[in-house]
């Protein structure tokens, strides 16, 4: 670890914020918990996982330590923070959609996100199978024999539209693409203008037979219309393409999943939110691998919500059928080794060697946090050491 990463270190774990690219260094105790999360990544087991811990107590942490799994074993990721007040709410699925496009990370592409890294990936795809002649792959059939002019190999029409002029337009209809994928519902009154910047300006370089009304009569440039369903589609087809990529899948991480759905101040939106978290469940929709981090009073809280509004007659038992994945608490030694983890980046930051005079105080640090009667013990923790740490290095000690 270099002075510089060590500091990034430190200053995401100054604010009890898991450090991006190093998580998994930082992340003791619960071997069996991990180890099954590791297994269920090598054994491409699908669909979605509630990831229960109390609020400070390590879901982002471990939603984190999957991510970084993930990437390295050959998965592509998106992470997704939702937000009940802003533009990702989990009742609209064209919200989203944008925020997983928002959020897409591939192997190899360290720091990039979005659809850029994925759509280029699969256009050098495309290539090396077209220069190979392989007839017989997805590729030539999705390009229809790269000709490019129509295809219904993806579900979601507009999947082809964009990886059709993604391919053969430039930066800035790549850039119109990248937009309209991020935030799909500021489109839908400029279809006109995606149909002439995405087809009609770039119809040299391919025979689409369709005229210009069936693009608009089949609502091809929307994602809000008949249930989402061009949405989940689009789901789909992203995994889709990082499969006949060459990557193992997509994951789709969830952090603050149970905030948004209580944030959500209208009943009809948090049953229509109850009704996509089912949809991923059913696996239906979209059959890759999807994790939600959690509190253990989620599925008591959803059925409260629905009660205290009056849905008596509301399936119940669907809360129940959800896959949970219960994270057992940090212990004292697990948070005095981990003490000793962000000691030693901090030495490496700061130039200086804390080891062993610090640890005594740490300790002490370490049991006076895990003594308050908080729910986020663990985050409390963790900025108490490197609060101590600060002190001590600055007393000179």
């Amino acid at each position: 670890m270099t002075p510089g990463d060590a500091n990034k270190v430190v200053e995401s774990l100054r604010k009890g914020i898991p450090p991006d690219g190093q998580v998994r260094h930082f992340t003791v105790g619960r071997t069996s918990e991990t180890s099954q999360l590791l297994g269920r990544l090598e054994e491409q087991k699908s669909g979605p996982l509630l990831l229960h811990a109390n609020f400070g107590a390590g879901k982002s942490h471990l939603l984190r330590f999957i991510r970084e799994a993930a990437l390295e074993q050959g998965f592509a990721i998106s992470w997704v923070e939702l937000d009940a007040k802003s533009a990702v709410r989990f009742n609209r699925m064209d919200q989203i959609l944008g925020a997983i496009c928002r959020g897409i990370e591939i192997p190899g592409c360290t720091g990039e996100r979005g659809v850029r890294s994925l759509f280029n990936l699969a256009c050098t795809s495309i290539e090396e199978h077209r220069r190979l002649g392989a007839a017989s792959s997805f590729w030539h059939e999705m390009t229809n024999g790269w000709e490019w002019d129509f295809s219904e190999a993806f579900d979601s029409p507009a999947m082809f539209i964009a990886l059709r002029a993604w391919r053969c337009g430039g930066r800035s209809v790549q850039d119109l693409i990248e937009d309209w994928m991020f935030q799909p519902w500021n489109y839908r009154s400029q279809r006109k203008q995606l149909y002439m910047r995405l087809v009609e300006d770039l119809r040299r370089y391919f025979r689409d037979p369709r005229a210009d009304w069936q693009f608009f009569a089949d609502d091809i440039f929307r994602f809000d219309r008949q249930a989402y369903q061009q949405s989940w589609a689009m789901l789909r087809d992203i995994e889709t393409i990082c499969l006949e990529s060459g990557l193992k899948g997509f994951i789709i991480l969830f952090d603050e999943f149970e905030k948004a759905l209580v944030d959500l101040n209208n009943i009809k939106y948090q049953e229509a939110a109850f009704w996509n978290l089912f949809q991923f469940y059913s696996g239906k929709q979209f059959s890759g691998m999807t994790y939600f981090a959690v509190t253990p009073e989620f599925v008591h809280r959803c059925k409260t919500l629905l009660l205290q509004s009056g849905r008596w007659d509301y399936d119940y038992s669907r809360f129940d059928k959800l896959p949970s994945f219960e994270m057992s608490p940090l212990s004292r030694e697990d948070m005095e080794l981990l003490a000793e983890r962000i000691t030693d980046a901090h030495g490496v930051a700061y130039g200086w060697q804390p080891r062993g005079i610090c640890k005594p105080h740490l300790t002490q640090a370490v049991r006076q946090s895990l003594g308050l009667n908080v729910p986020d013990q663990t985050r409390q923790a963790i900025r108490a050491v490197v609060t101590t740490l600060d002190r001590l290095l600055e007393d000179g000690q």
